[in-house]
């Protein structure tokens, strides 16, 4: 009875971390409400915006792929052993893979265009339905056409824009982004780590998925609600993740 008690509450904490750092991500969408903040073309740039945009490059194809490498690697000091270790990749592999699927089969079903998309149909002759109706190749061209006399928008993020012309809701930058953050968190407590290293990491971790879902506002990629939702999408999966994992004796910090 006591044994399950324990676990008991051992479950809710975890589910407890998991949902506090799901809600310290989710006041960045809350304060652009509170606020009344909306996209406003890219007048508004600022040098800050350049380093969110490198930033944000860590979430995109084909990058996305390092980051996942680099970010394992950064789990492999605080893992009890290494064979928990290469079970907690696998983990994280499925995540990424999950996450990112459910994302784009929510696209397609939505299929709501990106803020900067619909201000080139509202300023030019193309209607977000033809701009759509085209493959990503044409897409491309429409972007960079609509770019080639706006001087207020910067060649580094007109490129990634041509490379994003996917839809809007939801984002899979936040998904991912999010989607590590509750990883870090959720195996650091699997892990029963409560050290500095830790703390470091958790904490870098945050700040990084923070910043990522203010760059897709800033960048004019994305509205709120994207990210409001993405950041739910991502809270669920992980917490029947690590409600599965918490079951499973190997990752315990004891297990032999």
């Amino acid at each position: 009875m006591l044994e399950y008690d324990f676990s008991l509450i051992w479950k809710v904490n975890m589910l407890t971390r998991l949902s506090l750092y799901t809600l310290l991500l989710c006041l960045v969408p809350f304060f652009a409400w509170i606020f009344n903040w909306q996209w406003q073309g890219d007048a508004a740039l600022t040098q800050f915006d350049y380093f969110l945009y490198w930033l944000t490059e860590t979430g995109s194809a084909p990058y996305a792929l390092i980051t996942c490498g680099l970010f394992a690697l950064l789990f492999l000091p605080i893992a009890p052993s290494r064979k928990q270790w290469m079970l907690a990749v696998g983990v994280m592999a499925f995540s990424v893979i999950l996450t990112q699927g459910v994302k784009s089969a929510l696209k397609t079903a939505f299929a709501e265009p990106r803020p900067f998309i619909a201000e080139i149909a509202q300023n030019s002759d193309v209607s977000t339905d033809y701009f759509y109706d085209q493959p990503r190749s044409q897409r491309a061209l429409i972007v960079a056409d609509y770019y080639v006399d706006k001087a207020e928008s910067p060649s580094w993020l007109v490129h990634h824009r041509e490379n994003e012309t996917g839809y809007s809701f939801p984002s899979g930058h936040t998904i991912f982004a999010v989607g590590w953050l509750l990883l870090t968190v959720g195996f650091v407590r699997l892990f029963g780590r409560n050290d500095l290293k830790t703390k470091l990491l958790v904490g870098t971790m945050t700040v990084w998925a923070i910043l990522m879902l203010v760059s897709r506002l800033r960048l004019g990629m994305h509205y709120p609600i994207d990210l409001f939702i993405s950041t739910l999408i991502a809270w669920l999966v992980h917490c029947g993740i690590f409600l599965f994992l918490s079951k499973k004796a190997i990752f315990r910090k004891d297990f032999a």
